[in-house]
């Protein structure tokens, strides 16, 4: 049997709690948005009790105007998700305009983009 320390490196290698960038304000208050915006929706369909027609009728459906329909829901979702991206790259480039250095450094724009994996 392995030891914990060993599991633990060999799942997550060299990503530890002390990567997690809480010195950096707008992705801990982004990274806090998202939580709550999520714990909300979560919130919302269990007030509503909608997870049972959520999951006979949507997740599970084989119907193809549901899935035409969850396809469509997602793709917008993803152009939203990347206008969101294009905004914070032309923010970027305006705060570092005439040779200032912006929020991010120049060679780490995509790891200061919350959406970016």
């Amino acid at each position: 049997m392995q030891d914990k320390t060993d599991l633990t490196s060999l799942i997550f290698g060299r990503l530890s709690l002390e990567s997690i960038p809480y010195h950096e304000p707008i992705l801990v208050v982004t990274f806090a948005i998202a939580a709550l915006a999520g714990l909300g929706l979560l919130g919302f369909i269990t007030y509503k009790q909608f997870w049972g027609t959520l999951w006979h009728d949507w997740i599970t459906s084989i119907d193809h105007k549901k899935i035409g329909i969850m396809y469509i829901i997602l793709a917008f979702v993803m152009l939203l998700r990347g206008f969101s991206d294009a905004l914070m790259m032309r923010a970027q480039q305006a705060m570092a305009f005439a040779g200032s250095e912006a929020s991010c450094p120049r060679n780490t724009m995509t790891s200061c983009l919350p959406f970016t994996a």
